[in-house]
């Protein structure tokens, strides 16, 4: 046996396993989708014999844990799906496995199985998978002190699960929910953390949910005033124009709230802002929304003319995208057609 609780020969086919899957995640940042699921799934071969060995062979339930949380990364990168079966019943069997053991492993087994009910859901849309991410991921932050940096990451994971059940009908109680857990996961997430714009954007969307389900003006204020501050420090040019468009849609609830005609201009700028930093992020459809937002907005304060031009700039990204035949599109277009006739005459 080895220090670590397997024998010489567990180690070589774990320690293999693993080779091929840090090979895996290299082929994924190439983008050689191919190559990383065909490494993926020699690398879950072996993690899958490695399993098998260290259950029968008296290794301590932490190297199996962690046998187990590997194998689960093998068969997501395999399957291109984070909550795929083969995922989850890894997961499943690695929370089993230190149950009583490690506080701090059996949170990180928790977190991924939490994280992979979230995917799940995203593919099937099924309520009870936000419920069991939900549940999970409170339980992992049962198993981690206040002043542990990964609290922050639990409280934006939750905090992201319940902003989902909010916007698939939850109500004001499940939104409050969600801003209280973002909030918090904010307070603990330092200036330089690479992930503090997408929390912030988390939050700001949760802030708007709050609102229409039946909270405060007050919300609006703070989104608006956060979700500029996600805009402008994401490192990321998708997470900018997420937050901008984000923005934008706020800064129109305050305008119908208000009848103030400000918040209008600062919508379409913040459109404007949302279609440059799409662009950047080579993301035509977030492009082409925030395009035909700003057309709406500046056919109320511009005129026809500068709001077709938006549309029409909308238009060609749906076209250029594929996805001209969606409902917002065909909105563009009818806008667009409108328009067209308007200026003419």
């Amino acid at each position: 046996m080895t220090n670590g609780g397997t024998s010489p020969s567990d180690a070589a086919v774990l320690a293999r396993g693993r080779r091929l899957l840090a090979l895996a995640g290299d082929a994924r940042v190439r983008d050689s989708a191919d190559e990383a699921r065909t490494l993926a799934l020699r690398a879950a071969a072996d993690l899958e014999r490695g399993v098998r060995l260290t259950g029968g062979a008296g290794a301590t339930s932490a190297v199996r844990c962690r046998a187990l949380l590997d194998l689960a990364e093998a068969r997501a990168v395999a399957a291109a799906d984070s909550g795929a079966t083969g995922v989850l019943e890894a997961l499943h069997e690695a929370v089993a496995d230190v149950r009583d053991v490690s506080p701090e492993l059996r949170a990180l087994a928790l977190r991924r199985l939490a994280e992979a009910h979230s995917a799940r859901y995203r593919y099937t849309a099924d309520p009870a998978e936000l419920d069991a991410a939900d549940r999970v991921f409170a339980q992992a932050q049962d198993l981690v002190q206040r002043d542990d940096p990964v609290r922050a990451e639990l409280l934006a994971g939750r905090g992201g699960v319940l902003l989902a059940r909010v916007e698939s009908g939850g109500g004001l109680a499940v939104a409050a929910e969600a801003v209280r857990e973002l909030r918090a996961a904010l307070a603990l997430t330092p200036g330089g953390e690479p992930r503090l714009a997408e929390r912030q954007l988390l939050f700001g969307r949760a802030l708007r949910r709050h609102h229409t389900a039946g909270g405060a003006a007050t919300d609006l204020h703070e989104a608006e005033w956060i979700l500029a501050r996600a805009a402008r420090g994401a490192p990321a040019d998708r997470t900018a124009a997420l937050a901008w468009l984000e923005r934008g849609e706020v800064l129109l609830t305050l305008a119908g709230a208000t009848g103030a005609p400000e918040w209008l201009d600062l919508a379409a700028e913040s459109y404007h802002h949302g279609v440059r930093s799409a662009l950047r992020a080579a993301e035509p459809l977030l492009a082409a929304q925030a395009h035909h937002q700003r057309g709406a907005v500046l056919e109320r304060t511009a005129g026809p003319a500068r709001a077709l031009k938006s549309y029409q700039a909308a238009w060609e990204l749906w076209q250029r995208a594929g996805a001209a035949q969606g409902p917002q599109a065909r909105s563009t277009f009818e806008r667009m057609t409108a328009l067209g006739a308007t200026t003419q005459t």
